[in-house]
């Protein structure tokens, strides 16, 4: 039946199937192997991905038991959307093989997240890029910046794809301990193109908060950065590097944010900059979220919600982990309690799900073809001649009906 079809309506039928039937459709014949491995197809995927919902959430979180040795148990679960948090469909293996603690899940684009082992203020360096719809996993070199080369320094990472050459990227920006305000800090990016890392000259006036979250959006790396190293509070201005121009620019932030928090995130939402910032320095536990509902205009920054201290039910909320839908939030408080808040009612609703609080992580999962010709610890499926069409497209079939 195959043999029929135009290489142009293989590859339209093969783009609507989910990732797992894909992966199984390369063993009906080299043909099918090749087209669908052809970086084309890959990304005529992605964009019909794109434009559907997978209807799938990720979600991270991690637990340590309380007795000796406290072991770290870290989870990745998949979850329908509608039924989150409860009936995960599948619980994914852990991607750094052999490390059973929480890494830093830096940022996630087309289905890519790109992870880092430096939680905790470990200097291993060690990052990767991951898939976990084709299961594979991209090893980046060590950076230039490193400890055994220049001791004690602050790192702050960001990442995202640059459409103006396709590809990958992973900015690191480093302050040494030694001689900051002597020198400017060490900027180098990683691409997946070219495999290997390259400084960049930079102008950069702020201070990155150490090992601050970034947000990626309209193709830049945003965090949240300061006039001074050392000082009181957080938060002078937003700090955007550009992955296509390779260069810095700011944003100035709502004048009630600045020093007056110990804490302040940057993230997206509905393709919007949010500020999140908790803990006032006059002590107060005051948590506050502001949008900027145009892109790089000041005078946009709209207050979204405050969660006073003063109510006991909403007392010592930490980490903005994602909006829903439903208009409800969902939020981690300081000793690991993962809640729903609704700013309209000021109503909070348990998930009956503890651990970390900074290692929640909940974003749509993106099924997405993106790393699948690469080679790693996941053995490549080789192609035959012998298509027994029917027997893969039966499996195939039974892939996408459940």
């Amino acid at each position: 039946m195959s043999d029929h079809l135009t290489q142009e309506l293989l590859a339209e039928i093969l783009s609507r199937l989910p990732v797992k039937s894909i992966l199984i459709c390369r063993c009906v014949s080299k043909t099918w192997y090749s087209l669908i491995t052809n970086p084309s197809f890959i990304d005529y995927h992605l964009k019909k991905t794109a434009a559907r919902n997978s209807g799938l959430l990720f979600f991270r979180y991690s637990t340590r038991e309380l007795v000796w040795p406290f072991k770290e148990n870290v989870r990745y679960l998949l979850y329908p959307d509608e039924s989150f948090p409860a009936n995960p469909v599948e619980e994914l293996d852990c991607p750094f093989k052999g490390i059973k603690r929480m890494v830093n899940i830096v940022g996630s684009c087309n289905g890519v997240f790109c992870l880092s082992d430096d939680v905790y203020g470990k200097y291993t360096e060690r990052a990767a890029l991951w898939n976990p719809s084709v299961r594979k996993i991209v090893n980046i070199p060590c950076p230039n910046f490193m400890f055994t080369s220049y001791g004690p320094y602050i790192p702050s990472l960001g990442f995202g794809f640059d459409s103006t050459t396709d590809d990958y990227k992973l900015v690191r920006i480093v302050y040494s301990h030694f001689n900051f305000g002597e020198i400017r800090p060490l900027v180098e990016i990683y691409s997946l193109r070219s495999r290997g890392w390259r400084k960049v000259d930079n102008n950069l006036k702020y201070v990155i908060t150490a090992r601050s979250t970034s947000a990626f959006l309209n193709g830049a790396c945003h965090w949240v950065a300061n006039k001074l190293f050392y000082g009181p509070g957080v938060c002078d201005a937003i700090v955007s590097f550009s992955l296509g121009e390779e260069a810095f620019g700011e944003m100035e932030v709502p004048d009630c944010l600045v020093k007056k928090y110990q804490f302040v995130d940057v993230a997206v939402f509905d393709g919007s900059l949010l500020l999140v910032a908790s803990f006032k320095l006059t002590g107060e536990g005051c948590f506050t979220v502001w949008m900027m509902k145009e892109y790089g205009v000041p005078g946009s920054w709209t207050k979204l919600f405050d969660i006073p201290d003063f109510k006991s039910h909403l007392k010592w909320i930490r980490k903005l982990v994602a909006f829903r839908q439903s208009g409800k939030v969902l939020l981690a408080k300081l000793f690991g309690q993962l809640v729903f808040y609704d700013p309209k009612t000021e109503e909070i609703f348990d998930t009956k799900i503890w651990g970390d609080a900074h290692s929640f992580y909940l974003d749509t999962f993106v099924e997405s073809l993106v790393l699948l010709n690469e080679t790693d610890e996941f053995k490549e499926v080789e192609a035959s001649e012998d298509n027994g069409a029917s027997e893969i497209l039966e499996k195939v079939a039974s892939s996408s009906n459940s």
